[in-house]
């Protein structure tokens, strides 16, 4: 694994809180606390965007109208092919 060497100047009580955090958490060295550290806040970003993005599909799908549970099998393919003719007159009959 490649490495890259940095010189991260801290104020001291910042030093002293990662050096007693290490201790209790029984981490060998302060550099992997720190990384333990950076990748949580990673995946806890990511988390928060994947929840943003899931509220804002089920936005969408609200807005639409919800599944349409409790639908027949006939209103769902009568409702597709009505779709489908909306699209088709949008987005092609300018070329008939």
């Amino acid at each position: 694994m490649s490495a890259t060497e940095i010189v991260w100047e801290v104020p001291e009580n910042l030093y002293q809180e990662l050096v007693k955090a290490q201790h209790k958490l029984a981490f060998p060295n302060p550099v992997d606390l720190v990384a333990q550290a950076v990748q949580r806040y990673l995946a806890e970003i990511e988390h928060q965007t994947w929840e943003q993005e899931f509220r804002e599909f089920q936005k969408q799908v609200r807005m639409a109208g919800g599944f349409k549970l409790g639908t027949t099998k006939e209103e769902i393919i009568a409702s597709l092919r009505q779709q489908r003719s909306q699209i088709f007159e949008t987005e092609y009959t300018h070329l008939y």
